[in-house]
């Protein structure tokens, strides 16, 4: 299902005229997935956490499959060590990502682990994500709002 909302989506973008867009997210996705899975410091939109999530999910769901093959050992071809590989990149850009969410609305990171610590937190936090990210500059950098493409940042 996942699958077909997704592709789907891309192809409304390239019909309604907005292959530029299309291609801007999938570049986003690849830049925060291979360059800014280990950002801990800077910001994040709430557009971006959610566009970047549902792709995220989709490699997920994917890739998971081959990782625990490895981990059973099961299969240790080239393809599932590169699905193991690309599983962990998105589980650490996962993580990332809401941490700089956080960062947005002017809160550390450490509650992100503080909700993992205590599941019942987790609802706070998942209600602290809704929260519109401050207006210009914070402690953790500047308003990615104001930047061209604001939402794939």
């Amino acid at each position: 299902m996942i699958n077909i909302l997704l592709i789907g989506t891309f192809i409304i973008l390239i019909l309604l005229g907005k292959k530029d867009i299309a291609i801007k997210i999938v570049q986003s996705y690849l830049r925060t997935l291979f360059t800014q899975f280990i950002d801990f410091k800077t910001r994040t939109t709430n557009a971006w956490l959610y566009i970047f999530s549902v792709i995220n999910v989709f490699i997920i769901i994917k890739t998971g499959e081959g990782a625990l093959e490895f981990a059973l050992e099961s299969d240790t071809s080239p393809i599932t060590l590169i699905k193991l590989v690309i599983f962990c990149l998105c589980i650490v850009s996962s993580f990332s990502i809401l941490v700089r969410r956080l960062h947005d609305i002017n809160k550390p990171g450490w509650l992100l682990i503080a909700g993992m610590v205590f599941p019942p937190f987790l609802i706070i936090l998942m209600f602290m994500f809704l929260f519109p990210g401050t207006d210009g500059a914070n402690k953790y950098g500047r308003d990615p709002k104001s930047l061209p493409y604001w939402y794939l940042r």
